[in-house]
């Protein structure tokens, strides 16, 4: 029997959020929720709907400009890592980015969503790895600004971030039309591990449970 992918709400909104980081603005970005309980996001205020506006939370995260030509930054010091755990790194202000290998054959940047149910990748990060897109798991629905889509589930073997691994995962294969990232890591993931976020110093800690 396939597994019922039904609320994809919060899941599916987190996709616009990726697409805006596409964008050249610096404005910050919010989120709120409607009456139906689904998450939206958008880039400045204005662009939240009049009557969401007092309950819109900002996010902390801008789409700040690159670094001038041969500008450094210093890693910020962190834990060791576990055996079976993960250290992710960042920049203090912003979401973090991981980089993960998938089926021991590609790698993948994904957006670390703590609000996202399940992993999302891209068909192409997938299909780099070897995960036949034809080998549909489940299908359903995925509401963005745009509209909705048909979005499809497939199985990868193995999901490595560091010496973190996860075996077997259900994701969504969906393409969002960023090029920074390649999908989302989401809570099917990060709650197989004790996870410890120090936003003041950009450290994302995977600890196995």
């Amino acid at each position: 029997m396939m597994p019922r992918m039904s609320r994809l709400g919060t899941f599916a909104s987190a996709i616009a959020l990726v697409t805006l980081l596409a964008t050249p603005a610096s404005a910050q970005f919010f989120r709120w929720v409607d009456d139906q309980g689904n998450a939206h996001y958008a880039e400045g205020l204005m662009n939240v709907p009049e009557r969401f506006r007092s309950r819109a939370q900002p996010l902390g995260l801008r789409n700040a400009p690159a670094p001038p030509p041969g500008a450094t930054t210093a890693a910020p010091a962190g834990p060791p890592v576990a055996a079976g755990g993960a250290v992710i790194r960042f920049s203090p202000g912003s979401r973090p980015l991981v980089d993960v290998r998938l089926n021991d054959r590609a790698t993948a940047r994904l957006l670390l969503d703590t609000g996202a149910d399940r992993t999302l990748i891209s068909p192409q990060a997938l299909s780099a790895a070897g995960v036949q897109l034809s080998r549909v798991v489940a299908r359903g629905e995925m509401r963005g600004v745009t509209g909705s889509s048909e979005v499809v589930y497939v199985t990868v073997d193995s999901l490595h971030i560091d010496q973190a691994r996860v075996d077997r995962l259900v994701v969504a294969a969906y393409e969002m039309g960023s090029r920074e990232v390649d999908g989302l890591l989401g809570r099917d993931v990060l709650d197989q591990f004790n996870v410890s976020i120090d936003s003041s110093r950009g450290i994302v800690t995977l600890s196995p449970k």
